[in-house]
């Protein structure tokens, strides 16, 4: 009698920590080869989770102000431009709680909030590895915010390595030519960082900037991966009455790279 009391307490516990989970993480399957993620835009508590406390590297619990707002509206612009979805994960959890952009170890410091960390990382996978069987050639978009550039875009692909099976089959050009996306934002006058005239290979990218944990982990340098790269966008660029624009730019860029390297 004993165990069957355990047995269903523990089935409880584990239907309520995916229903915790599936309320703080949302996921969108797609029908463009694009996927959005967004670990930091999330503002709600996560219940039986402590707080994180300082460990690793630049310890950051502040979300990236807006760039949930933003992950919506390139996804409803895209939509609008190509007539297709993109795929969509993103975090609603704050990450003083949580930082899904980190290995598990320096992601929380509590048990209780393990499930909603797989949970999102889960998500990431299973849209990965449903676009592989649909599409040749996928790209995912790590969204983030950033001020120690405040009016601009900072790219990570850790110097190339997570975009190494675009660079094989494309260049140069699907990471600095006028199709790729920071070719398109140059275009529209946003400020860049790394400058297009260097080598997506080349040592340029801003320190600190070059790629977190969600673009090493599942980029195309491994082989269940894909392309993956990580957008920055400044403050400026998030503020409430320009946010729409930055999405609407941001959309028509990836857009303009579907069209040239994903088709």
């Amino acid at each position: 009698m004993m165990r069957l009391l355990l047995g269903a307490g523990c089935a409880v516990l584990l239907t309520t920590a995916a229903a915790r989970a599936g309320d703080l993480v949302i996921v969108e399957s797609g029908e463009l080869p694009v996927i959005l993620t967004a670990p930091h835009g999330g503002g709600q508590d996560v219940p039986g989770c402590m707080l994180r406390s300082p460990v690793g590297t630049r310890f950051v619990n502040r979300p990236d102000q807006h760039t949930d707002v933003l992950t919506r509206g390139i996804a409803d612009e895209l939509k609008r431009l190509t007539g297709k979805p993109p795929y969509l994960v993103m975090a609603r959890f704050h990450r003083k709680f949580i930082d899904a952009n980190r290995r598990s170890d320096e992601a929380y410091g509590d048990p209780g909030c393990a499930a909603v960390y797989d949970a999102y990382h889960a998500a990431i996978r299973r849209l990965i590895d449903e676009v592989r069987t649909k599409h040749p050639h996928a790209m995912l978009f790590d969204i983030h915010g950033q001020a120690a550039y405040p009016d601009s875009i900072l790219r990570g692909t850790h110097y190339g390595a997570a975009v190494s099976r675009l660079l094989a089959r494309a260049g140069a050009p699907a990471i600095n030519g006028p199709d790729s996306v920071f070719g398109r934002f140059a275009a529209m006058g946003y400020r860049i960082v790394p400058l297009n005239n260097t080598a997506p290979t080349d040592r340029v990218e801003a320190k600190g900037y070059t790629g977190g944990h969600t673009v090493a982990l599942y980029g195309s340098n491994h082989q269940d991966g894909i392309d993956a790269m990580q957008l920055e966008f400044g403050r400026d660029l998030r503020a409430q009455t320009i946010i729409a624009t930055t999405a609407r730019d941001t959309a028509h860029a990836i857009a303009a790279f579907y069209e040239r390297f994903l088709r």
